[in-house]
């Protein structure tokens, strides 16, 4: 698979590193493939590409004749992790993914552990906040944790312009071969980098050039959150997932002061009136372990996998003539903004 990203590339020895340059629009780009022994391997790799380098790389992509997904992480993820979330993504949708690695792990720029960070353990796991508590949140290893978690989203937010550039640079890749659309794919964390992406000059555009944009699970502020998704305008639409049962989530909202997340509730600042929108609950429905992952979770209902196969091969949710209950279980608002893939929780039915 393609793998495009801001971090520094050693391409004669360590791959893709954890270090970055603030502020830099540096894009390198690699083939990531699995040995015979299991490892991942770089090929074609260029450090520093060129525009026109990545325009060839990206061509490449679209040329092959099967439905482009371009996926951005969110947390806590190494290029490794990066690179077995797009594999697990090709298998279960057989689509052709484009992986965006940046550096999330929570360490400083140069790649250095932060300073004076409290003693723990675990740091490789991308879902570690599902352990923060109220009641933890004091203790060195969540402390840690917490750390490294809001390191990883200045890091983000340090790396804007690149990510900008890789938009428009695929935006462009896309144009040029005229053959078929791509959909962009964003979980948790992500998110919160392509939010902050989107305040620069003509991000918006380049991003909406993606037919579908799927915000997986999104690590971002639910407040206010309207005018930011307003900034998108894809051909097909939006698609905000959230879940309220999601542990991960719940870790960012203490981590962050109490702020609530979006995919853990849109709250009462939903993008009313836009057709170009769509929320789709999770909460209550079958989603994994810690709720965070259910789009590539294992034992995936039928339902589930058929939407997001829908939403990443840039087609619409729900095709002409079909029923809204036959894509989401629960149905969808009258008004199409928000459907549901178990009970809401407020179904008044229930004694909620």
């Amino acid at each position: 698979m393609l793998i495009v990203s801001n971090r520094e590339l050693n391409v004669e020895r360590t791959g893709f590193s954890a270090a970055f340059e603030p502020g830099s629009t540096q894009l390198s780009v690699a083939e990531a493939s699995l040995s015979a022994a299991g490892q991942w391997m770089l090929q074609a790799a260029l450090a520093d590409a060129g525009d026109d380098q990545l325009v060839k790389a990206l061509l490449s992509r679209f040329r092959i004749g099967r439905p482009v997904l371009v996926y951005l992480h969110g947390n806590n993820n190494t290029p490794e992790r990066c690179f077995e979330r797009c594999a697990r993504l090709e298998t279960l949708y057989g689509y052709e993914v484009i992986g965006y690695s940046w550096p999330s792990e929570g360490l400083m720029a140069d790649g250095n552990p932060q300073p004076r960070l409290p003693p723990g353990t675990g740091d490789t796991d991308a879902g570690d906040l599902d352990g923060v508590t109220r009641e933890n949140r004091q203790d060195n290893p969540i402390k840690r944790k917490l750390a490294r978690y809001r390191q990883a989203k200045r890091n983000a937010e340090d790396g804007t312009d690149a990510l900008a550039r890789f938009m428009r640079l695929l935006g462009v890749a896309r144009l040029y071969a005229n053959t078929q659309p791509f959909s962009l794919a964003v979980h948790s964390l992500g998110v919160h980098y392509l939010r902050y992406t989107l305040e620069l000059p003509g991000a918006s555009e380049a991003v909406s050039t993606a037919h579908n944009i799927a915000l997986l699970a999104p690590c971002a502020r639910a407040s206010g959150h309207a005018e930011w998704l307003a900034k998108l305008t894809p051909k097909g639409r939006v698609f905000v997932t959230y879940n309220k049962g999601d542990s991960v989530l719940l870790g960012a909202y203490i981590a962050d002061g109490e702020q609530l997340k979006l995919g853990t509730d849109p709250g009462p600042d939903k993008l009313l009136g836009s057709k170009r929108v769509r929320y789709v609950s999770f909460s209550r429905a079958k989603v994994g372990p810690g709720g965070h992952g259910y789009f590539v979770m294992d034992n995936m209902p039928t339902k589930t996998q058929r939407l997001f196969q829908r939403i990443f091969g840039s087609l619409q949710d729900i095709q002409a003539g079909e029923s809204d209950r036959k894509v989401y279980p629960l149905g969808c608002d009258a008004d199409g903004l928000t459907c549901y893939m178990a009970k809401p929780e407020e179904d008044p039915s229930d004694g909620g």
